[in-house]
């Protein structure tokens, strides 16, 4: 899989979701489904970034 050999693409989609999030919240109005799917990208967007720095803490660890 993709994700297992590079690392960095957690990362990049953490930080997407992170945006996509923001941009919900700035543009969208109040309504509960985008309440819903900002709550969603922001926690795809900690999920993803704190399993980023997991396996970039193991892979210094090993060296």
């Amino acid at each position: 899989m993709y994700l297992k050999k590079k690392k960095e693409g957690l990362f990049i989609i953490g930080i997407v979701s992170l945006m996509i999030s923001f941009l919900l919240d700035l543009l969208a109005g109040d309504f509960p489904l985008i309440d819903f799917l900002k709550g969603l990208f922001t926690g795809i967007s900690l999920v993803t970034n704190l399993g980023y720095l997991f396996k970039l803490r193991l892979d210094k660890n090993q060296i």
